[in-house]
């Protein structure tokens, strides 16, 4: 029975066999055979098993290799050597298909980190050769920033942007960011400020680190921005009971790590070298942003006068404060105060002293009387509301006037924002009728100003000066020369009318005659819109080389004239008279007209100078040739000089503003000028940058000339010997929109890419350095900070013009926060 079932089923196979090849050769009727040869295809096929059987040479090249020494391993413990780029071969030969793993041992040595690739490290085999392909490169490795020391409250709005090569990273607030192309090793780096959040200042620690090369790792740089952002109070007084605080942008100051310097500096009294110096204090969380000064008994702050402390070594979470940087806080210590509170005083003898008869006077004048009786420097504190003096307001002797305070003083801190102390002149006659007999609203007129720590303040006022009078102002300084003491004219508010009145002579914000030694700074002042003449403020036969006026950070608008008067408007009237007495530094001229379309002068100027001799240092300003309504060209005018006498100038680093849609306006008009004279680094958005009367020169390229042909300057102003005139621009600085005094003349932002054609950053860095110039050195003091007291630096970007410094233009400094 077995032997039949195994028959039975090699017949069924072989059956199966047969009918396999029926089917196959019936389903193909149209085949036809090979034409070659069977002995031909016997012999190609034996061909190809040979080949197939013969081993194969394996190669390896190497590419990208700089220097160093490459081993190249196979799983047969084979290796290869490269000291350089080529092709070399393993000695072992291998069978066509087969897998191989092809590693790289080792890379050491050469100038760079390297890594290599091999791209077919696992074969398989492939005839006639077989080449693996080993590619070498530069390692590249991450660079990154780490911040400390932003106040998120400002950087919200104005960021710290960093820049390498086109990579930007942004930060609000403190942290570490990585640029997002990586750099090779050896590579130079170089990381710049393309924005620097307002009020900070920002260094890399070490300094050197912010540029330099990749060296075998990634890197991340440290960048300090720990800022002193606020000094307080703001005022710069102190009773013998004041605290001065000074906020920075970083909580966490290291408590301990500040001292006192024991420096000295001229006509100021140090108070660190008093017998009872101050206590630093560092307050805990959530003020530990702060630093306080504590006064101690008996000296207080010092003797009275103008005194100062520094402080150095100050750091926190480790880093060094403002770069290591001194902070120096300047005052005017006070020892003698009497207060005055016209909603809680009396006038009675004494008054004043915050005790009996009465804690507090009731008016200005009294208070004054009170303080001068004293024969001692005396401070006069002011409480907010409105004081309508019966006559004018005299300081003749060494006492101050200060005002911003709240009612019942609560706080010794002045506060003129939130306090508004007001002094309305009203009077009717008795005064006004000439330029010897101006209606005053608050005389200063002093020659005890000795020693130089003595000063004379007025600070803190909106004053409102006469309208009834022909010739009225706010705050007049009179016959006050010879001090060594300053005169200081701070904080105020003085306004006019807006509304033009007609009749002859001046209506004048701040008057200085005769005087010497004079700081304006932080006020507002404001023209009278009326009489003959309007302006801002006007100097009269005043101001030394050795004792200057100086005018700082102050917005002046001189308003509108009477426009049948034939006079004019200015925000400045110099005439002067004297070389170097007059410095004018950060500050914003006709910023209220700029504001104000309705306010129409018919003839106006930023400033106007009149005398035999002009000698003038005017720098860092924004000047507005105002809004003259007359067509005439140079009815609009910046700067006015035509005084035939001795022209000295050295103007550096100003906006020449005019709206777009003028056509009168001229940025400088000048009969001559002397060839010491430095007129440089200027930006004239104006019609006609300048004009020595009556020829205009415009810019040819970089060059001011009487024209331009095909490019080429024609007669050049620097034919004429009127000194340097090289290094201005005429660049739309393309403002961004405000309706706020606050906030004019800050720059627009740019949409899209940054180019010279929607960027204001060409209008921006056109500065140079001011101690590259013969200026006074009484200048150098007002140059290292601007409108907003921010520290002038030489951060420029990539759009500064050829050949300038790098120096922010205008009064304020934009850093390299321009985009």
């Amino acid at each position: 029975m077995q032997s039949v079932k195994l028959g039975f089923k090699k017949k069924s196979f072989f059956l199966e066999y047969l009918l396999f090849f029926f089917f196959l050769f019936s389903a193909n009727a149209c085949y036809k055979p090979p034409q070659a040869s069977g002995i031909l295809d016997f012999l190609n096929l034996k061909t190809s098993i040979d080949a197939i059987n013969t081993p194969v040479k394996v190669f390896v090249q190497v590419s990208g290799l700089s220097g160093g020494t490459l081993n190249i391993e196979n799983d047969l413990t084979e290796s290869l050597v490269f000291t350089a780029n080529g092709t070399q071969q393993f000695p072992t030969l291998v069978k066509y298909r087969s897998a191989y793993n092809v590693f790289v041992g080792s890379l050491s040595g050469g100038t760079v980190t390297q890594t290599c690739h091999v791209s077919n490290p696992n074969g398989p085999i492939i005839l006639p050769t077989t080449t693996i392909f080993i590619t070498c490169g530069v390692v590249f490795y991450d660079l990154s920033v780490k911040v400390l020391g932003l106040d998120p409250s400002v950087a919200s709005t104005t960021p710290l942007v960093l820049q390498n090569m086109t990579d930007q990273i942004s930060f609000t607030s403190d942290g570490t960011k990585t640029f997002a192309t990586q750099i090779g090793d050896t590579a130079s780096y170089s990381i710049s400020f393309f924005s620097v959040p307002t009020g900070h200042t920002c260094a890399f620690i070490p300094n050197t680190s912010g540029s330099g090369n990749i060296s075998g790792g990634p890197l991340t740089v440290t960048l300090d921005c720990i800022t002193p952002l606020k000094y307080l109070p703001a005022s710069q007084t102190l009773g013998s009971s004041s605290q001065i605080k000074i906020q920075l942008s970083y909580k966490g100051i290291d408590p301990g790590s500040c001292s006192l310097d024991l420096v000295s500096s001229p006509g100021k009294f140090n108070s660190a070298t008093s017998s009872s110096p101050p206590t630093i204090t560092y307050p805990s969380s959530p003020n530990d942003n702060t630093i306080v000064l504590v006064p101690n008994g008996p000296d207080f702050w010092g003797p009275g006068g103008e005194s100062f402390v520094q402080l150095s070594g100050c750091t926190g979470g480790g880093l060094p404060i403002q770069n290591g940087s001194p902070m120096l806080y300047n005052f005017t210590a006070i020892t003698n105060i009497r207060f005055v509170d016209i909603s809680a005083g009396s006038d009675l003898s004494g008054c004043g002293a915050l005790g009996p008869p009465s804690a507090y006077c009731a008016s200005i004048e009294q208070g004054i009387t009170e303080c001068d009786a004293l024969g001692a420097p005396c401070s006069v504190y002011v409480a907010e509301g409105t004081y309508i003096p019966s006559g004018q307001i005299f300081l003749g002797n060494v006492s101050s006037l200060i005002g911003g305070f709240a009612s019942g003083f609560g706080s010794l801190d002045p506060d003129p924002v939130n306090h508004p102390t007001i002094i309305r002149d009203n009077r009717t006659s008795g005064c006004g009728t000439s330029f010897a007999d101006f209606c005053s609203a608050v005389l200063v007129s002093s020659i005890s100003l000795n020693p130089s720590t003595l000063s004379l303040t007025v600070s803190g006022f909106q004053i409102q000066m006469n309208l009834n009078a022909d010739y009225s102002t706010g705050i007049q300084v009179l016959n006050s020369q010879f001090n060594t003491g300053q005169i200081k004219i701070a904080q105020n508010i003085v306004f006019g009318n807006e509304i033009p009145s007609t009749g002859d002579g001046f209506r004048v914000g701040l008057l200085v005659n005769e005087s010497d030694n004079v700081l304006v700074t932080g006020n507002w002042l404001r023209g009278g819109s009326g009489r003959r003449f309007s302006f801002g403020a006007f100097l009269e036969a005043s101001g030394t080389a050795a004792q200057p006026i100086i005018f700082y950070r102050n917005l002046i608008d001189g308003l509108a004239e009477d426009p049948t008067g034939g006079g004019f408007s200015s925000a400045l009237g110099i005439e002067t008279g004297s070389l170097d007495g007059f410095i004018v530094a950060e500050n914003k001229l006709n910023a209220y007209q700029y504001l104000n379309p309705s306010i129409t002068p018919n003839i106006s100027f930023g400033m106007s100078f009149s005398d035999e001799i002009i000698s003038a240092t005017i720098i860092n300003n924004d000047i507005y040739v105002g809004n003259s309504s007359n067509p005439t060209l140079g009815s609009a005018t910046g700067i006015f000089l035509p005084n035939v006498g001795p022209t000295f100038l050295k103007i550096l680093n100003n906006q020449f503003i005019a709206k777009a849609s003028s056509t009168n306006s001229i940025g400088m008009s000048l009969l001559q000028a002397d060839a010491s004279s430095v007129v440089r680094g200027n930006n004239f958005f104006v019609n006609t940058p300048i004009q020595v009367t009556p020829d205009p020169y415009i810019f040819c390229g970089s060059v001011l000339a009487r024209g331009c042909v095909l490019g080429v300057p024609i007669l050049p102003i620097s034919s004429l010997s009127f000194g340097d005139f090289s290094t201005n621009y005429n660049d739309d600085p393309r403002f961004k929109f405000t309706a706020s005094i606050n906030q004019i003349w800050n720059l627009n932002v740019t949409t899209g890419t940054a180019t010279v054609l929607n960027s204001p950053c060409t209008s921006v860095y056109g500065g140079i350095d001011p101690t590259t110039v013969s200026i006074p050195s009484t200048a150098l003091p007002f140059v290292t900070t601007d409108f907003l007291q921010n520290a002038r630096t030489a951060n420029g970007n990539s759009l500064t013009p050829p050949g300038a410094s790098g120096l922010s233009v205008g009064a304020l400094e934009f850093d390299a926060n321009c985009f």
